[in-house]
């Protein structure tokens, strides 16, 4: 796809004034703007909430979201772990690294309520609870947080199938995958290998999906039937907090004990009794 800058470059694309100075904090200060929604950014530039839609439709966007999604996906590329461990030890200061941790940490999970509701959270409970078998996928850091949310949803009498390693290890792990089941996704920063087909594959046997991820899972394809995205810090260039994703799953965790109580609390219940079955001596 083309990028940001190439199609601002373009000799076709005429920009009001108001459209350079949209372009220029995008471009000047996009570690803090891309972050921002059409509204946030309007308000901040002291212009109209229409023109960054406008702006987004001009240079060939659906609209100012998915604009956003693109400009957050270039940075996160650009953006190595040395380089964001740096700009988060130099954000502290004086106040001190533990303090600004905490800082930064309220802050990701008060942004995570404006991009993911209790709605998306019932819908995702809703899907995992019928299914017949859940499916989940993540590489790297991901697959600390599905290991969690694996064994939890073990403890609630759920079918569930980790999907460990790289290409034909998933495969081996697919093929007992169909309709009415669910693919449970979590991947950050950038597409996984493997994202696309698994995907596609759970698209064409009538499986649903879901992925939990941060802003670029906005622009993963093929995209999820249903996507939990947040940001994981201040801005893309800075330390990301697994804080986020486990606060997601943790609520999908507490919405289905509460949404499906019998099922999951008498899950936990019988658990109960084979711990004391098996200490018994």
């Amino acid at each position: 796809m083309t990028s940001f800058i190439d199609r601002i470059a373009n000799d076709s694309v005429k920009l009001t004034e108001t459209e350079r100075k949209i372009v220029d904090a995008l471009v000047a200060d996009r570690h803090e703007t891309v972050f921002l929604s059409g509204p946030q950014l309007a308000e901040r530039l002291s212009v109209h909430e229409a023109a960054a839609t406008r702006l987004a439709q001009k240079l060939g966007y659906k609209g100012y979201p998915q604009l956003r999604s693109m400009l957050q996906k270039e940075m996160m590329e650009t953006q190595d772990a040395a380089k964001r461990m740096r700009r988060s030890v130099a954000m502290a200061g004086e106040k001190g690294y533990l303090q600004d941790l905490i800082d930064s940490e309220i802050a990701a999970l008060e942004n995570m309520v404006q991009t993911v509701s209790q709605e998306d959270i019932d819908q995702a409970v809703d899907m995992i609870f019928e299914a017949g078998k859940i499916f989940l996928f993540g590489q790297g850091h991901a697959q600390s947080v599905l290991s969690f949310l694996q064994r939890r949803l073990d403890r609630f009498g759920m079918t569930t199938i980790g999907l460990a390693g790289r290409g034909r290890d998933i495969a081996d792990r697919i093929v007992s995958l169909h309709a009415g089941d669910v693919v449970v996704g979590m991947a950050f920063r950038k597409q996984p290998e493997g994202y696309g087909p698994l995907m596609a594959h759970a698209r064409s046997v009538g499986a649903r999906t879901i992925l939990i991820s941060d802003l670029s899972g906005l622009a993963m394809e093929p995209r999820a039937d249903l996507v939990l995205a947040a940001p994981r810090g201040r801005s893309g260039s800075e330390f990301q907090t697994p804080t986020v994703p486990f606060a997601i799953v943790n609520a999908v965790l507490i919405t289905m004990a509460a949404r499906h109580e019998k099922q999951a609390i008498g899950a936990l219940e019988k658990l109960s009794d084979l711990f004391r079955h098996f200490e018994e001596k």
